[in-house]
């Protein structure tokens, strides 16, 4: 099925762009003379916007040039898209010398890749989801086609799905991290948490490239597949283009970062701190462990200090998003737990589909349902078990252990114990009142 709102784009949003044009009259005109030669017939110089400095020109689109025929030769030799731009970058004697920057390259390989799609496979696809959609009529998939009719969008959800996401879809994790198959199409699942914290699948995708219009497109097929109910929170990468949609698509919705990819992304950032225990320590306690808004900033600045890391551009900018990962600065909405590490990567490393470079569309689907599949039949044993079994904890039963005992599955209660156990050793001290409400400080032992 195509989308009504793909083929009726005036429908759309306008994107939310930075504002480029300063309505400057600089400018210089030619005309050719009777002569046959060129005339200057006006020139003004007086510029009303700061120039661009000399290192910069080769990012002006007007100074950006393809050399096509080359990346594909390349590419069809079997380098990789970064590969590719690379060797290029170093045969011009650096990355301004290219002539096109490293997003026009990899547009240019994302518009290849489509090109190569076997159209037999792709119709396969489209084919398989229209007679699963015949047996279920709730089922629901969109696809988005190119100016050349090629496939370059699909997304598809079952019915059960739907019915998940009404209970559990306060919480959405988006991630766009995987490549694996025949095309090198990203992947893009959408996951959830359930009521035994455990991931369940509300719908996957795939786009051509990580655009802004391919986000949109993406994001509003979603919700429209899910009756239009946004949710609460949602976890991505740091993909500007995604930042881009969310607040485009769903504005109203908390947009936060997985510590997962931060981490992940940390490690390739450590340099020669990389074999330097401490500082991992250092660095993974104040990523993950900081209970305290003050407890973050000391750990800071003192990791700055010590690792003499101020001027590291990496780390500031991670300092500047931490209003988007940080745990102890994210208590104010509902997460699911996927603010924690531990959680953030048991949701990425399940996903993980197992497939290889060589695993076509109509396989992809096979390997997403039987992973759909078994991440349903893990919810089914864990109500089994919860049906049949209750809780043991070595705490007395309290009232409010008694009650927790009776409203939480067997995974939620074991959290809840662990929180409730810290709580026994905490002080708590009224530091003043108003009419309006009451201001205790509570203290953690060995934290001050």
């Amino acid at each position: 099925m195509v989308d009504e709102e793909d083929v009726n784009v005036k429908t759309r949003k306008p994107r939310q762009v930075s504002i480029t044009r300063s309505n400057c009259k600089a400018c210089i005109r030619e005309k050719v003379n009777k002569e046959g030669q060129f005339e200057v017939v006006a020139h003004v110089i007086q510029h009303n916007h700061e120039l661009t400095k000399p290192q910069w020109h080769y990012l002006h689109r007007s100074e950006r040039k393809m050399t096509e025929e080359k990346v594909v030769t390349m590419k069809s030799s079997g380098l990789t898209t970064m590969d590719t731009y690379n060797y290029m970058a170093t045969e011009a004697g650096g990355e301004q010398n290219i002539g096109h920057s490293v997003v026009d390259h990899l547009n240019f390989c994302s518009r290849l890749r489509m090109e190569q799609i076997e159209a037999g496979d792709a119709q396969t696809l489209v084919n398989i989801l229209s007679q699963e959609q015949s047996e279920d009529p709730n089922f629901f998939f969109r696809v988005k086609f190119d100016k050349e009719g090629r496939i370059c969008n699909i997304c598809w959800r079952d019915s059960m799905i739907l019915e998940d996401y009404r209970i559990y879809g306060d919480v959405l994790v988006f991630d766009t991290t995987y490549r694996t198959n025949k095309y090198n199409l990203i992947c893009a699942p959408f996951v959830g948490i359930n009521n035994h914290w455990h991931n369940c699948m509300f719908a996957c995708a795939f786009i051509g490239d990580e655009t802004t219009d391919s986000f949109v497109w993406l994001l509003q097929t979603f919700f429209k597949a899910m009756e239009d109910r946004k949710p609460t929170s949602i976890f991505t990468d740091q993909d500007q283009a995604m930042v881009n949609s969310i607040l485009e698509v769903i504005p109203n919705t908390r947009h936060r970062l997985c510590i997962w990819h931060l981490e992940k992304n940390a490690i390739t950032r450590f340099g020669a701190l990389k074999k330097d225990k401490e500082f991992k320590f250092a660095f993974n306690q104040w990523l993950k462990m900081c209970v305290t808004e003050q407890e973050f900033e000391a750990k800071w600045q003192a990791m700055l200090q010590k690792y003499e890391l101020t001027e590291h551009s990496w780390y500031k900018r991670v300092y500047e998003l931490k209003d988007k990962w940080c745990p102890a600065l994210c208590r104010d909405f509902f997460s699911a737990g996927i603010l924690s590490s531990q959680r953030s990567e048991s949701t990425n490393h399940a996903i993980g589909f197992r497939a290889s470079k060589a695993t076509t569309l109509t396989e992809f689907y096979t390997i997403f349902k039987k992973t759909t599949n078994r991440w349903r039949s893990t919810e089914k044993y864990d109500e089994f078990t919860c049906r049949k079994s209750i809780a043991f904890t070595s705490l007395p039963l309290s009232g409010m252990l008694k009650h927790a005992v009776q409203v939480f599955t067997l995974s939620l209660f074991r959290n809840f114990e662990e929180e409730f156990g810290y709580s026994m050793a905490t002080t708590v001290q009224m530091l003043g009142s108003n009419e309006e409400c009451l201001l205790y400080q509570v203290t953690l032992e060995d934290k001050p």
